[in-house]
């Protein structure tokens, strides 16, 4: 599904839409989404005047566990927030109790840098992450940037664990003594998207950086570690 509309974060100022500039094919079987900066705002997002492409299987498939494969190029220029990541089964309207595991996100201060997370909330039912930063909370790729060539990312989801993987290498593991509260037992979606986000460039990220590009060419969802 093609997700529309704007302001999916706090910080985001793009609108997503199905304009064919956001959403697309490369003629070579890749999927293309797009991140744009409009000389003029985007009617259906208000004053904004960055367009980008979110597509989700919310509504027609969700997993509850399993082995999920995305090999993609992801935009790492000023400003994007690309993003290949799951939610649970109320999304946004019950985040973050639902549940978030993002495989990966990156960001054009470390363009080698491989975020993967978790969100929940704690005890008291307030916002919680597991974190990008800190020892054993990223993985910095030695071969160039995220956007140098197609990577493979991967989460090998269990009843009681969470595996991160980068090309094949486990980066990250979670487990539910890693969480104040375990929300990762339920039935998921799949999200990939290309942010658009002031925070990473205050007040807005510069025009001349876009457009910005994630290719992705395949999405694999297994019973289990092939």
């Amino acid at each position: 599904m093609i997700t529309q509309g704007g302001k999916w974060g706090p910080t985001d100022v793009s609108c997503y839409t199905a304009d064919p500039r956001n959403v697309g094919l490369d003629g070579k079987g890749h999927l293309k989404l797009t991140a744009i900066a409009e000389k003029s705002p985007v009617k259906t997002c208000g004053d904004t005047h960055f367009s980008s492409g979110r597509v989700e299987t919310r509504g027609k498939a969700s997993w509850r566990y399993g082995y999920f494969e995305f090999r993609a190029r992801l935009p790492i220029g000023t400003g994007t927030l690309p993003a290949l990541w799951l939610l649970g089964p109320n999304g946004i309207y019950d985040w973050p109790r639902s549940g978030e595991i993002d495989v990966v996100e990156a960001t054009a201060n470390e363009p080698a840098t491989v975020h993967t997370n978790i969100v929940g909330v704690d005890g008291s039912g307030n916002r919680w992450e597991a974190g990008w930063w800190g020892r054993g909370k990223n993985y910095v790729y030695p071969g160039g940037t995220l956007a140098d060539r197609y990577h493979n990312y991967a989460l090998d989801w269990g009843p009681n664990r969470l595996d991160f993987y980068f090309d094949g290498l486990l980066i990250r593991h979670l487990e539910p003594k890693d969480t104040p509260v375990w929300l990762w037992n339920k039935d998921f979606y799949i999200i990939m998207d290309v942010a658009v986000s002031a925070k990473l460039s205050p007040p807005l990220p510069p025009a001349s950086a876009f457009p910005q590009t994630l290719f992705v060419d395949y999405v694999r969802v297994y019973s289990g570690r092939p």
